[in-house]
């Protein structure tokens, strides 16, 4: 974002303190500012970045936003400074004017993100969310990094609490909205699956205008969502039975999907994508209703390599195959990488985590997901974390636990040899890609 810092007056709803001056882009981070920034100083749960505000005018910003004075440079003083991000994200991308889609969801929103943003860019200029900036410092920042030669941002939105994806919407205005899924997941800062619900269905709040909003038919809470949705223009997806956008037939990888303008189209699947089929469907309907081809989506599927630690197949040691999972897990997201994995041919082993923030139930669902694990067909599972017991009794022979990172690697290598195929899933705390890099080739 390019302005004077006289522009942001106004938005701010704050007097500009010493000169006006031209800025070049928005910084909210020292260490990464450039000459000509305009450095915002956030004040956030772990960190205050009116602490670094020196630095990052020895850095060369040439203008501060913060919640308090400064004498020597030119400066607009905030009560918020967070929000005073989101308000100057806001006002960017209404001088801009993209088509902005907005996708939540407790599983799979990156992805859908990135697949929606490969095929749109075979359509228009189009920008997605800056790696996984999705909360109310993120989001905006995300928006910042437009010009105006985009013409279609693609925005994931993320919640911790109630009232988070109502405040993102307020910023993004999006046109086309979707909620992919809700399952357990943050139990601990949501309490309950009632308050994760109604707080991603803050998506779909009326701003006043209409959006197209993209549900599935074949989610329990479809009814629901029809009706807090009956002032927009809804579109729906399903696997199972007749939509605008639906599976007519999936025969030999390849999957007939029938649409509104025409009869059907066919799509070959990638592999391990047999459960990654609802997430196809919400990119196909966002991308045709944004006004995409069915030739942009065929070649954007086509060109679509998946995100690092999101189900990301690599190549691994010994000829085997390693699916980096590890950016994060719950119950829901952990079924459906073990439905992925079963589905490629090969051995499957499973390298499993702890999932995190599950509240009280937490050991209940780790066990589920040990003996869902045994229950499809997994012949391997290699666990960290600490419920050793539990995990062991869900999954019974052909399950081991191990203290450390460093010993369950040692293992496997010792083991691990061609066609096996295996899954390395946990919450990002575990920060189980150390695993992926140990097991994987290297590309000298």
């Amino acid at each position: 974002m390019k302005a004077l810092l006289s522009q942001l007056e106004k938005v701010l709803n704050s007097k500009l303190i010493n000169s006006d001056i031209e800025f070049k882009n928005i910084s909210i981070d020292s260490r990464t500012t450039n000459k000509g920034d305009l450095f915002i100083a956030i004040k956030g749960e772990n960190f205050d970045g009116h602490e670094f505000i020196k630095d990052a005018i020895d850095k060369g910003s040439v203008a501060i936003i913060s919640e308090k004075e400064i004498k020597e440079i030119p400066n607009i003083v905030v009560k918020d400074s967070v929000l005073a991000l989101g308000k100057i994200s806001n006002y960017y991308i209404q001088m801009l004017k993209p088509l902005t889609i907005g996708i939540t969801g407790t599983n799979g929103k990156t992805s859908v993100t990135n697949l929606i943003g490969t095929i749109l860019k075979k359509f228009k200029n189009t920008i997605t969310s800056y790696g996984n900036f999705n909360n109310q410092i993120g989001l905006p920042l995300s928006i910042l990094k437009m010009d105006d030669s985009h013409k279609i941002c693609v925005l994931e939105m993320g919640a911790s609490k109630r009232e988070d994806i109502k405040y993102l919407t307020s910023i993004a205005n999006p046109k086309i909205v979707m909620i992919l899924n809700v399952s357990p997941a943050h139990l601990e800062g949501f309490k309950s699956l009632e308050n994760i619900l109604l707080t991603k269905e803050e998506i779909l709040c009326d701003q006043g205008y209409e959006k197209t909003v993209i549900l599935n038919k074949d989610d329990i809470n479809f009814s629901r969502w029809k009706e807090i949705s009956k002032n927009h223009h809804i579109k729906t997806i399903s696997k199972n039975q007749k939509a605008d956008y639906f599976i007519k037939n999936i025969k030999k990888n390849k999957l007939q999907i029938g649409i509104p303008s025409k009869e059907s189209f066919e799509l070959d699947l990638k592999q391990a994508h047999t459960h990654f089929i609802d997430n196809i469907l919400f990119s196909i309907a966002c991308s045709l209703e944004a006004g995409a081809s069915l030739q942009n989506i065929i070649d954007g599927y086509k060109e679509y390599v998946g995100v690092n630690g999101r189900f990301c197949i690599k190549k691994g040691i010994f000829e085997s195959t390693i699916i980096d999972d590890t950016y994060n897990a719950n119950p829901v997201s952990m079924k459906m990488s073990l439905k992925s994995l079963i589905s490629i041919k090969g051995a499957p082993w499973f390298v499993m985590g702890d999932m995190g923030e599950l509240g009280k139930e937490s050991d209940i669902f780790h066990f589920e997901i040990a003996e869902f694990a045994k229950n499809t067909g997994i012949e391997r599972l290699f666990y960290i974390g600490k419920y050793n017991n539990l995990i062991l009794k869900g999954f019974g022979k052909g399950a081991l636990c191990f203290d450390n990172k460093d010993e369950l690697i040692s293992y496997v290598k010792d083991i691990i040899s061609k066609d096996v195929n295996i899954l390395i899933k946990a919450s990002r705390f575990m920060k189980f890609e150390s695993i992926v890099d140990a097991l994987t080739l290297r590309k000298d």
